[in-house]
């Protein structure tokens, strides 16, 4: 007889394999995993305009290929979502694809037959910049098309009442600073995104200059890239200054595909800090992220692999701690 009932997974029931889905502002990242070992990674950005029904099919296709990568039917499928999605998977708000409010998020992954888990993204990417460095007490702050953050303290991912705790973007740096997307002027979001610095490196340069175009500059060291470059230190500096105040992270890892890519700015902020550090008083470590642009992606692999437990409060390094 067929057992019809609903499976209940468990972190180690993985045994035919994992899904990962970063659903980011400008791009669709996925990876399946086997018995530990990446089978499959894929990119691929999101359709120029606003159509959420060929987005939906989009993603629901790549899922299908991801799954089909698998020796078996995926145990689970961790997402990291750039998207504010409410408890039943119904996207709330998204400014770079607002096509998508109301629509469910869960809707694509309808048809791959295994338990769906959503996470923040960078809260997420905290969690896998955590693991990875055996960080107890770490921040993790992801700057690309928008600017993100996610936490971890005493091993336990800070997810607050409504699971999206440590918005690092959205901590206000100067009240008379440009208006972000959330209606609020100033946000760091606002200030060091990947428009915001291509916008600030415009003006240093006095000619239009992209987010790529600012790297290679910072890269060689040209006088208007460093400005921007010292502009975002100072903002960056800003905000952590408040969080080594309230959560005393002891690292703190810079990530996203603009972040990761700008190499010295950890040291900029960090002798920043430093010049206005209070007596007595620890910094932290601040250092590139370790998984580079990928952190969101590495951190829903972990998500699938270890169930939803990470997001209840669970201790990250201890294997038998409750959910």
């Amino acid at each position: 007889m067929t057992d019809d009932r609903p499976r209940t997974h468990t972190d180690t029931d993985t045994a035919g394999g994992v899904v990962a889905v970063d659903i980011g502002g400008t791009k669709l990242a996925l990876r399946a995993q086997a018995a530990g070992t990446t089978v499959y990674e894929h990119t691929v950005p999101w359709p120029v305009g606003e159509d959420a029904g060929a987005d939906s099919e989009l993603l629901e296709a790549c899922v299908a290929e991801a799954i089909a990568a698998l020796p078996g039917a995926p145990a689970r499928i961790g997402v990291a979502a750039a998207p504010n999605v409410g408890a039943d998977a119904t996207v709330l708000s998204w400014p770079n694809r607002p096509a998508w409010v109301g629509r469910s998020l869960s809707a694509p992954f309808a048809s791959s037959g295994a338990e769906v888990l959503f996470g923040d993204d960078a809260t997420l990417a905290a969690l896998a910049e955590a693991v990875s460095t055996g960080g107890r007490d770490l921040a993790y702050l992801g700057i690309g098309t928008g600017v993100g953050g996610g936490l971890v303290s005493g091993g336990r991912l800070l997810t607050g009442a409504w699971g999206t705790a440590g918005e690092l973007g959205h901590l206000v740096t100067d009240p008379r600073g440009p208006r972000c997307r959330c209606g609020t002027h100033g946000c760091l979001q606002a200030v060091v995104s990947a428009g915001a610095l291509a916008a600030h490196a415009t003006a240093a340069r006095g000619l239009p200059t992209t987010s790529a175009e600012l790297v290679a500059g910072v890269e060689h060291a040209e006088p208007w890239a460093e400005r921007t470059l010292d502009h975002a230190a100072d903002a960056v500096a800003g905000a952590l200054r408040v969080l080594a105040e309230l959560v005393q992270p002891a690292q703190v890892r810079i990530g996203g595909g603009l972040g990761a890519a700008l190499a010295p700015l950890p040291g900029r902020v960090a002798r920043r800090l430093a010049a206005t550090a209070r007596p007595g008083r620890l910094l932290p470590e601040i250092g590139t992220a370790v998984h580079g642009p990928h952190s969101s992606l590495a951190g829903a692999a972990l998500l699938a692999a270890r169930g939803p437990r990470v997001l209840g409060g669970a201790d990250l390094f201890h294997e038998g701690s409750p959910p």
